[in-house]
């Protein structure tokens, strides 16, 4: 019995095919591009006295609600890291704003005001600081949200040291991390009474190219990426910012917040994306000071996510938590 002639046409097609037919496996995906971040951190330092004065809890905690809902507006994140008094406080006064601020989608991490004292902690010493200081804020959010921790350098192995005491990364390193290195290591002119008197809270490395960028370190012996290391080093710092335009050794502590501040951010920024290497990830960091999130700075606050909203709007920046942006630098290293 001859066979129909449309499965023999069938047949003869299916032999004069020259490969098989191509699935979802025979093409290769292309992975998404390095992503330039744009984070904030905010401490909660270590000489609030949230856990005494119920007042002052209170009013912290109404305006880090204020500035998340004006964030929000923007698609912005904020990460709040907290030293122990604010922890405390969450846990003393019964409001756990650090865990809403999680839920809420900003971040949490942890601070550390100790470390770069003129008599250089033991390693010891330093790695029980830094464990009661995660475990504190670790008990609020949990360890899988508390990975990160800024301050904390000094002469003592920082590195080491919070490495040990179960942080992936580290955000916000200043002039008080080259304590811990040979002069040989450091800018040129950089003595340990120079970084305490002039440059301890200037961001580094000085170097804006290399500093825009993030390196995983083995030790606290030098700034050079490590294969073998241990230790993230968020990269991107730029200062305080309130302090952009002056620069913070012209007017440390009373920087004010204004529009120049925004243009110098913004002239950082433009900067950045021109040094940018594509097939890294980067990013800019904010430090903004928690008097800063109050409702007398909306306006600037706001020129400020405008004119990030606009980079945000081309397709050139993203923003992130610090952890969000720790884990988008592992994605690709």
């Amino acid at each position: 019995m001859k066979k129909p002639l449309s499965l023999f046409l069938l047949f003869s097609f299916l032999l004069s095919c020259k490969s098989p037919i191509e699935t979802v496996d025979d093409f290769e995906l292309e992975a998404p591009e390095p992503t330039f971040y744009i984070t904030t951190m905010t401490h909660m330092e270590g000489d609030f006295k949230d856990d005494e004065i119920e007042a002052l809890f209170n009013k912290h905690v109404e305006d880090m609600t204020w500035a998340m809902d004006l964030f929000d507006e923007y698609g912005a994140k904020l990460t709040f890291e907290s030293e122990q008094p604010f922890a405390k406080a969450c846990s003393k006064w019964g409001v756990n704003i650090l865990k809403e601020v999680v839920e809420r989608g900003h971040g949490v991490g942890t601070h550390a005001d100790f470390g770069a004292g003129k008599k250089a902690m033991s390693m010891d010493e330093f790695i029980a600081a830094f464990e009661e200081n995660k475990k504190l804020v670790d008990d609020l959010v949990g360890a899988e949200n508390n990975k990160g921790v800024s301050g904390g350098t000094g002469p003592t192995d920082w590195v080491l040291a919070s490495a040990a005491a179960g942080f992936d990364f580290r955000d916000g390193i200043t002039g008080f991390g080259y304590l811990s290195m040979d002069e040989s290591e450091r800018p040129e002119g950089w003595t340990d009474e120079y970084i305490r008197d002039i440059t301890y809270h200037d961001p580094i490395p000085v170097d804006f190219e290399e500093r825009i960028y993030s390196l995983l370190l083995k030790d606290a012996t030098d700034l050079e990426e490590d294969e073998d290391g241990i230790m993230v080093i968020m990269g991107g710092d730029i200062g305080e910012l309130a302090s952009l335009a002056e620069g913070r050794k012209e007017c440390f502590p009373d920087c004010e917040f204004n529009s120049e501040d925004v243009a110098a951010y913004q002239a950082s920024l433009d900067e950045a994306l021109s040094l940018w290497d594509h097939e890294r990830v980067a990013r800019i960091n904010i430090h903004i000071p928690a008097k800063l999130l109050t409702e007398q700075y909306e306006d600037t606050l706001r020129e400020l996510l405008e004119t990030i909203q606009a980079y945000v709007d081309r397709g050139e920046v993203e923003w992130a938590t610090q952890l969000e942006s720790y884990e988008g630098y592992k994605e690709y290293n």
